[in-house]
């Protein structure tokens, strides 16, 4: 069983590399240092239950968590302020009727296409384009290559083009 000194030398002399991997996960160095500093604080706990062979290893996989952890709370955070001055431009109400069943007929067609494709596709084509994912990230978290990821999103983008008559492939 590593002692919490040799626990406390461990992070220490690899702190920096540490710091290093969330900050290129998050993309901030004051959150990247916080989530460093939460691992060490789990990793402290839990060696009081089992034994850890390799605590390098072990605070990596724990900041990979906590990153993709803080990047999804990220992406959940509703603004709680709106700014009216951008909805008073939108022209809400000043299309007819036949031009917006138009619209819900090309987003329906959109959205039946996006259903046809593979669940994991369809997945990486969502985290994408709607929840803001970096390439990177998706492949992470759907554990495949980010060549494949960007081949995923590039069918994605072929199906729902092909599903609108307006847009060529």
């Amino acid at each position: 069983m590593a002692s919490t000194d040799h626990l406390l030398e461990t992070y220490l002399a690899n702190r920096p590399r540490f710091v290093s991997l969330a900050t290129s996960m998050v993309g901030c160095t004051a959150q990247a240092e916080d989530i460093v500093q939460d691992a060490f604080v789990q990793l402290a706990s839990v060696r009081r239950q089992r034994v850890i062979f390799n605590p390098v290893a072990y605070l990596g996989a724990i900041i990979r968590n906590l990153a993709l952890d803080h990047l999804r709370a990220a992406r959940r955070h509703i603004p709680t302020e709106i700014d009216h001055s951008l909805l008073a431009d939108t022209g809400a109400g000043s299309i007819s009727p036949e031009i917006h069943c138009g619209h819900r007929q090309e987003l329906h067609s959109v959205a039946h296409a996006l259903n046809s494709l593979p669940p994991r596709t369809r997945r990486a084509f969502e985290m994408y384009r709607i929840g803001g994912y970096t390439l990177h990230e998706i492949a992470t978290v759907l554990g495949v290559s980010t060549t494949r990821v960007h081949k995923m999103i590039q069918i994605a983008l072929v199906a729902c083009a092909a599903a609108l008559p307006d847009m060529e492939p």
